[in-house]
């Protein structure tokens, strides 16, 4: 037998067994996936992959960042505000992976991408005027973590704005703040950076407060004053805030003094310290009704405005 009659009786065996042998299964994805229909088949199978690893990751990141930061919120780490920044540049880590990884692996994307790229100079021109915003914000977020004016919990009030709240968070772009009447305020990063803030927790938490009272001038002075002394010293919330060389001087727990002589009134004035702002305000309201139930029952009148009318005849 010739050569030329062994090949055709290959040939013909290759396709007899062809037709009676099924193709196997990565066969048939193979060929499927050579066609025009077969490869945006693939492509959207590719993409639903990509998206779906991508949310799932998203979860698992921001299930460990917060439960992260409310352990070290509650220990009081100084850390917290960092960490809960660090949470918002991992996320945006992730989305720009996946969108890179989706567009790299879909040629007409591809192919785009690399002629804005090969045009880097009016890109990086357009981006940057597009993004200078963005871009300041982030910059700010990141000068407010270093140098640490407030920090997520503090008590700050945005003069430049008339905001007060406690900051609740610090995002790439802006800082939330919660307002006393639960009230959400946004402010982008890079005005927080400029503003002039008051920051009721920076350094050390306790507060002084002043609390006046205006009594009557018929009224005895030195019984009032005594009178505030005592409510403000025996409230659970007081915070005494003498030296121990001021104790041991026997200097007053409470100072209160007369503040002013008005047109109807005696201003008495003293001082309140609470050891944070939360305790300081309900503390102050507290003390306003024990001291105006006590002068009623005591004889010290609370001064109020009043017209005497002389009829003469």
């Amino acid at each position: 037998m010739d050569e030329s009659t062994v090949n055709a009786v290959g040939e013909t065996m290759e396709t007899v067994v062809d037709e009676v042998v099924p193709k196997t299964i990565l066969q048939q994805i193979s060929e499927f996936s050579q066609t025009w229909y077969g490869k945006l088949v693939t492509t959207a199978l590719f993409i639903a992959v990509v998206v779906l690893l991508t949310i799932l990751l998203v979860r698992l990141v921001n299930r460990f960042f917060r439960r992260t930061f409310e352990k070290m919120l509650a220990a009081g780490n100084p850390g917290a505000s960092a960490f809960s920044y660090l949470r918002y540049l991992a996320l945006a880590g992730i989305y720009f992976g996946a969108f890179a990884i989706i567009v790299s692996n879909i040629p007409l994307l591809a192919a785009g991408m690399n002629k804005l790229f090969a045009a880097g100079g009016v890109l990086a021109v357009v981006v940057g005027l597009a993004s200078q915003q963005a871009m300041g914000s982030m910059v700010s977020g990141a000068m407010i973590l270093a140098f640490k004016p407030f920090v997520i919990g503090d008590v700050i009030n945005v003069v430049s704005s008339g905001v007060s709240g406690t900051v609740e968070e610090i995002t790439l772009r802006h800082t939330i703040i919660r307002t006393i009447e639960n009230k959400r305020v946004i402010i982008p990063n890079d005005s927080m950076n400029s503003a002039i803030i008051e920051n009721a927790n920076h350094t050390e938490n306790k507060v002084c407060l002043m609390l006046d009272i205006g009594i009557s001038y018929e009224s005895d002075i030195s019984h009032a004053m005594q009178i505030m002394r005592e409510e403000i010293a025996n409230h659970p919330n007081y915070y005494d805030n003498r030296s121990e060389e001021e104790k041991q001087n026997h200097a007053p727990p409470v100072v209160v003094r007369v503040q002013e002589l008005g047109d109807s009134a005696v201003i008495l004035r003293a001082q309140l310290w609470a050891k944070d702002n939360a305790t300081a305000f309900p503390m102050r309201s507290d003390l306003l009704q024990s001291i105006k139930e006590r002068c009623a029952r005591e004889g010290v009148d609370i001064a109020y405005p009043h017209l005497v009318v002389v009829n003469q005849r």
